[in-house]
């Protein structure tokens, strides 16, 4: 009797930890574009004060369960990652690419080009180095990854640092095969003394434009 009271503390305790595990890392949160689209139908009153009567209480509530809440790290385009510090991050859009400079890189006849813009608010009070922070694409219909262009013409690098309360606007300039769909996946980063190993990084999910 008592040993299975021991394991079932144990079981308990586990259970704690690992979710605290899994709260206690993370480097900000998801501020949306745009907010859940409205219920088509009104949510039944489940509360402790429900003016439901017994009967409809068991029918409406009995099998209510809750809306899984998307996690902080997965975005849309147009939405922003708030760090804990202060320091924000956008991802602006993804055009495809269209002009070309002399000396331009282009994608190959069987591969969509793009550009990824976004910008970072330096929320802190303390420069931003951007030779700290990475930006990554991936292909996000069927996988894949994409091969870097060398772009000139309209491209801006994330380099340099990023005045308190300033703003940087960054671009990226890539090409995914045709094979691969016209959704990727942009992930952000960051590798200074305010960032957090073990948290999970912001992604993003988009389509070219």
């Amino acid at each position: 009797m008592h040993a299975r009271s021991a394991l079932i503390t144990v079981a308990i305790l586990a259970t704690t930890l690992t979710a605290c595990a899994g709260t206690d890392h993370q480097q900000g949160k998801a501020e949306r574009a745009t907010a859940d689209a409205p219920s088509s139908s009104k949510s039944p009153d489940c509360g402790p004060d429900s003016t439901l009567s017994q009967s409809d209480w068991i029918d409406q509530c009995s099998s209510a369960t809750p809306t899984d809440k998307q996690a902080n790290t997965e975005l849309a385009v147009g939405d922003t990652f708030a760090y804990n510090d202060g320091a924000k991050v956008t991802i602006a859009s993804i055009r495809r690419l269209t002009a070309f400079g002399e000396w331009d890189d282009r994608p190959d006849a069987n591969q969509t080009g793009y550009r990824v813009t976004w910008t970072i608010l330096n929320g802190t009070k303390k420069p931003l180095d951007m030779d700290q922070w990475s930006e990554t694409e991936q292909g996000a219909t069927n996988g894949g990854d994409v091969t870097l262009l060398s772009i000139d013409k309209g491209s801006r690098s994330m380099t340099g640092r990023i005045a308190p309360g300033q703003t940087g606007t960054f671009t990226s300039e890539g090409a995914l095969d045709k094979t691969n769909g016209t959704k990727i996946v942009i992930t952000m980063t960051r590798m200074d003394e305010q960032a957090d190993l073990l948290a999970e990084d912001p992604h993003w999910t988009g389509t070219i434009k």
